[in-house]
């Protein structure tokens, strides 16, 4: 067996998500994400976001010409697996861990570069509060994907959320959809 040891821990992440896609049987790659993305102290995280990266059909494109095939099954079960825990973290954002993990797993819609998922997972979304959750303004460009893909945002809670003017730049083109805007 042999062990590779990367001196920067993000090549080590991205390694290790393309691994996935790489093995003919994808396995139980559900419950795999699912263990990760449980773990509280987010350190799967950039893995995370690089396994829902790679199910992004031009990104896997331009690695399957040096490395071959990724395998499909990996990528539909990774995608099932985005749509499920984005509709899953949606009734429970009163707490700020809660927020944290819808925001983390917008990111996964984000880096999965996905409309046919992202407006099926949130198409139909009305309300979203973050209020007292410190936003990046990576966070902020994710948010703006996200609410591209609402069909109707009736309330937008951003209150101490510390935006900033970068942040709020990303966020422009998309408050216009917002009935209510804290």
């Amino acid at each position: 067996s042999v062990v590779y040891t990367f001196p920067h821990l993000t090549i080590q992440e991205f390694v290790a998500a393309l691994a996935q896609f790489l093995t003919p049987d994808p396995g139980n790659i559900g419950k795999f994400l699912s263990g990760a993305h449980k773990m509280r102290d987010g350190r799967f995280e950039i893995f995370l976001r690089f396994v829902a990266g790679l199910s992004s059909p031009q990104a896997a494109h331009l690695l399957e010409r040096f490395l071959g095939p990724f395998s499909h099954q990996t990528t539909c079960r990774v995608i099932g697996w985005v749509k499920e825990k984005v509709e899953g973290q949606f009734g429970n954002t009163e707490s700020e861990s809660g927020k944290r993990k819808l925001l983390n797993t917008f990111h996964y819609l984000f880096e999965s570069q996905n409309k046919a998922l992202a407006q099926n997972t949130v198409g139909s979304v009305e309300t979203l509060k973050f209020s007292r959750l410190r936003l990046t303004q990576i966070d902020c460009a994710v948010l703006s994907h996200v609410i591209e893909f609402c069909d109707t945002m009736k309330h937008l809670d951003l209150v101490f959320c510390y935006i900033q003017s970068e942040g709020l730049q990303r966020l422009e083109p998309v408050l216009h959809k917002c009935q209510v805007l804290r």
